[in-house]
């Protein structure tokens, strides 16, 4: 059994800018819409929304669909593809329309995807470029931006803008590190090993240290990154948070 979410479709890439969240689903309907995609979806789409060539619903890359609507209309229509219709009640097509906007993120967060060309603009205007970078431009401080949308759930990626310290990667934490030679050296952590740590300074130079040369060395566990709750309206959260989620294929795909 496959769920009309099958034919959802705004392209890999989320290449139509206009494709949007219309609703702002409530936690109990996400919750909801994943035990309605558990017992009806699962089972072709699997688990992780990546069952069916060319559509991963945790990723929101879809084939023709835009709009929640047009997700609505394919799980109760289904397609000449395969996809069978199904029978729900309203407020079970809003659960299960929530559950997929979400990212499959079971989890309950409720947000919204605005304009992605809009939010283009508000990342410009934010000054998110001057931590992260997008295609090759933009700083090192922050994590390359340039296939989030890719990487990580649309829920995630909220997280990251609304509360950045509970949503940073462990790899992603800042640390002080001071050396045997009493050096201080603040900066975002990207790789480590056994033998040496690997991390960008707050000047944005690359470094490289021996873990033999090191004599403190502390993990932060509060992000750097501020929150956007209350800095942005909704509205521009909502475009900033849809233009993320487009970026999927190494580069700024709008």
């Amino acid at each position: 059994m496959t769920i009309a979410v099958m034919g959802l479709a705004v392209c890999a890439a989320f290449a139509t800018p206009a494709a949007a969240q219309d609703h702002v689903y409530s936690a109990e309907q996400i919750q909801a819409g994943y035990r309605l995609y558990t017992a009806q979806c699962q089972l072709c789409h699997g688990p992780n929304g990546d069952g069916i060539a060319g559509i991963n619903l945790a990723r929101q890359q879809f084939h023709t669909v835009v709009s929640d609507d047009d997700i609505r209309k394919m799980v109760t229509t289904g397609n000449p593809q395969g996809m069978p219709p199904f029978t729900f009640k309203p407020d079970e097509l809003d659960e299960l329309v929530a559950f997929v906007r979400s990212g499959l993120d079971h989890g309950g967060i409720s947000f919204q995807l605005g304009d992605a060309a809009r939010g283009k603009a508000v990342y410009a205007s934010a000054g998110c470029a001057t931590c992260h970078r997008v295609g090759g431009d933009g700083a090192l401080a922050g994590p390359d931006l340039s296939d989030i949308g890719f990487i990580r759930r649309p829920s995630q990626i909220y997280t990251s803008l609304t509360d950045p310290s509970k949503a940073t990667m462990p790899i992603n934490r800042t640390v002080t590190i001071v050396t045997k030679d009493g050096r201080t050296i603040h900066g975002r952590r990207f790789d480590e090993d056994t033998f040496s740590v690997q991390l960008i300074d707050d000047q944005g130079k690359i470094l490289s240290l021996d873990k033999a040369d090191i004599r403190r060395y502390d993990i932060g566990m509060k992000s750097d990154m501020p929150s956007f709750t209350g800095q942005l309206s909704p509205t521009a959260l909502a475009d900033l948070l849809s233009y993320l989620v487009s970026l999927k294929s190494g580069g700024d795909n709008n």
